[in-house]
């Protein structure tokens, strides 16, 4: 039927204009994104869903940061540690010469002198290694947690201090589980102490004084041989520990990368557009809102007939 009032035919090619207009406005908008979800309307089930596995790959990829982080810290403990075993080692090699028969006091109190600066350098070292002010050397931790994952359950690393004072049982690595003591080292349970506190037994010698863990006198070395054994396998030991810790975190990270990639792949999937697609789709919007113009302009031509009929 033809009318003026109500061009039908402009109708239809308007609504279809409308409709492809729309259309390429989404593939415009996903293309110029880069992603095939912009809103929750574009797929609501999938904007849940890739939000939450874009939430467990971020924790996947901080978990290996975060092992990374205590690695880190564990190598510099293994060094500052491997650098005590070294100053361990040279201090029972004084220890043996001082207990040799041939040495006369005088040499037992220059080799003294020598065992207790490496004694000091020692507890220097302890006390001033640390790992960003939430552990150090000197510092018996047991409750440094790690969050590796999406796991609830915290990694716990228990680091023993190398303080040669430490007394406490089983929180350091001398095995000392007394308080220092002038015994000759006769106590291999008993803490160090490199403080020249008491008189050394050699008024002329200078510098004058002796720490409770000398050896100024062929006793006190031949027991400082032990105590040091004792010291050294309790270092070492605790070095070991750091290794299996370190080995440990490293397949943590490798698993949590693995984790993380696997996670970023879905993501992408769900997410990220399809440009092969989104270019062919386009190029069909086009085509049709080329045609719905078209369309549209012969329509709004058509009440021109009526007035022929007219005439």
């Amino acid at each position: 039927m033809n009318s003026v009032n109500t061009n039908v035919p402009a109708l239809i090619a308007q609504n279809a204009l409308r409709r492809t207009s729309t259309e390429m406005d989404n593939v415009m908008q996903r293309l110029s994104s880069g992603k095939r979800i912009n809103s929750g309307a574009d797929d609501p089930a999938g904007l849940a869903m890739s939000a939450r596995i874009k939430s467990s790959s971020l924790s996947a990829h901080q978990g290996e940061q975060n092992a990374n982080d205590a690695i880190s810290m564990l190598q510099v403990f293994s060094s500052a540690g491997q650098t005590i075993v070294d100053i361990l080692l040279e201090m029972k090699q004084l220890a043996m010469l001082a207990a040799s028969s041939p040495h006369n006091q005088d040499d037992r109190m220059a080799l003294d002198h020598q065992f207790n600066a490496l004694g000091l350098t020692w507890t220097g070292l302890a006390s001033k290694t640390s790992w960003n002010s939430v552990a150090s050397m000197d510092t018996w931790t047991n409750s440094f947690t790690l969050r590796l994952g999406e796991d609830t359950t915290d990694t716990t690393i228990t680091l023993k201090s190398w303080n040669p004072t430490d007394r406490v049982a089983n929180q350091n690595v001398t095995g000392a589980t007394a308080i220092m003591a002038d015994d000759d080292n006769a106590r291999t349970d008993w803490a160090w102490g490199f403080v020249r506190a008491l008189p050394d037994l050699n008024d002329g010698f200078k510098p004058a004084g002796k720490s409770h863990s000398h050896i100024q006198s062929q006793v006190a070395a031949l027991n400082a041989l032990a105590k040091l054994d004792t010291t050294i396998t309790g270092a070492t030991t605790e070095l070991a520990l750091y290794g299996a810790y370190i080995n440990r975190l490293e397949i943590s990270a490798i698993n949590s990368r693995n984790g993380a990639t696997e996670l970023d792949q879905s993501y992408s999937k769900i997410m990220n557009a399809d440009y092969a697609q989104e270019t062919t789709e386009l190029s069909r919007q086009q085509i049709l809102t080329q045609a719905a113009t078209a369309i549209l302009a012969q329509a709004n031509q058509e009440p021109q007939m009526i007035l022929k009929l007219l005439q």
